[in-house]
């Protein structure tokens, strides 16, 4: 019998090593093109696949809002230069709220409305200003900073602080964050109150005005002519202060206590309050100011009088050396002044005097 030798599988074998021989291999991600052969273009699906990220690296989102901040101003723009804001008469602050900006460089009070969108920040312009007189170099304060306001474009919100940059991207002002300060065991000295006549004066000159709300649910100060006291209540940032009473002493100088009854006025038409970076602003129901404040006192202060009378120590605030109205009584007092070892002036605090009849 003729056996006939298997001819397909030599054939198989030709054809697969001629297919070797002329087809390049395939390049892949970590095979480099056989040759001159071009590695295929990627798919659409991978070139639109965005790079993985870090497993530390946070996600690209939208910039913290500046909506409900306010911020004490650091530095503004003056040529090539950033210059630091000069301490004025009150405590430099800004708040956005709303699309609208108001605040104080120290001098006069600035404000408008501002367009958020994104990190775009623009100011409108021909912002409104108050006209008060202050030393020269505050009103030129004042001016630099309501002109870098004009050239803003961006902002840049990092933690604390806030850089308002123009179009190039240079910073224009730059504002550290405004921290909250309690409302009780501090003494408010006024910078501005409601007239009734839709205005806000300041104090007299001559007189000195403040506020002290005490952790017992009462409160007292000097209304720049007799000590007057109260009560009032807290809920959240809701406050309400009742009538006062006051001693009577003959008030100077002139117009003293028709300040007093205005000032009484104010307070009375307080129903909520705000505190921001060393000012309580107390507001009416229409969310008016009624009154403004800054901290005069941020600590008690403890002094300890050597024997034979000794100076204070060093590093003692100034509101200690010379006794503020709120903690001590009044010059009219007869309170006695011993305690002190070898002769020296002890420290005191009285109680509010009670009214005459």
């Amino acid at each position: 019998m003729k056996h006939s030798p298997p001819a397909a599988a030599p054939a198989l074998l030709l054809v697969a090593a001629l297919l070797a021989a002329v087809t390049p291999l395939q390049a892949g991600p970590d095979r480099p093109a056989v040759g001159n052969a071009a590695a295929p273009p990627a798919s659409p699906a991978a070139a639109a696949a965005p790079a993985p990220q870090d497993a530390g690296e946070p996600a690209t989102g939208a910039p913290p809002s500046l909506e409900n901040t306010s911020w004490s101003p650091a530095a503004y723009r003056a040529g090539k230069a950033l210059v630091e804001i000069a301490a004025g008469p009150r405590p430099g602050r800004f708040r956005f709220e709303a699309g609208r900006v108001a605040g104080t460089a120290g001098c006069n009070q600035i404000g408008g409305s501002y367009t958020l969108a994104g990190a775009s920040l623009t100011f409108k312009a021909n912002m409104a200003s108050t006209m008060m007189a202050c030393p020269e170099p505050l009103m030129k304060q004042d001016k630099a900073v309501g002109l870098a306001l004009t050239r803003v474009a961006a902002y840049r919100l990092d933690g604390e602080l806030l850089e308002l940059l123009d179009a190039a991207g240079a910073v224009q002002l730059r504002f550290v964050r405004l921290k909250p300060t309690p409302l009780v065991g501090q003494v408010w000295q006024l910078t501005g109150y409601d007239n009734g006549k839709e205005a806000i004066s300041s104090a007299r000159n001559g007189t000195e005005i403040n506020l002290e709300f005490r952790d017992d649910g009462t409160l007292g100060g000097s209304d720049g002519c007799n000590r007057y006291m109260s009560g009032y209540t807290l809920s959240g940032a809701t406050l309400t202060i009742g009538p006062l009473a006051s001693t009577r002493m003959a008030c100077k100088p002139d117009g003293a206590a028709q300040q007093a009854r205005d000032y009484a006025a104010a307070l009375g038409s307080v129903t909520s309050y705000r505190i921001e970076g060393g000012e309580l602003l107390l507001l009416t129901g229409e969310g008016k100011p009624a009154a403004r404040y800054r901290t005069e006192v941020v600590r008690p202060v403890e002094v300890e009088v050597a024997a034979g009378g000794g100076a204070l120590p060093s590093g003692t605030p100034d509101t200690a050396q010379t006794p503020q109205p709120a903690l001590t009584a009044p010059a009219t007092s007869t309170a006695p002044q011993g305690g002190a070892v070898g002769g020296g002036e002890a420290p005191r605090r009285s109680l509010p005097p009670t009214p005459t009849p």
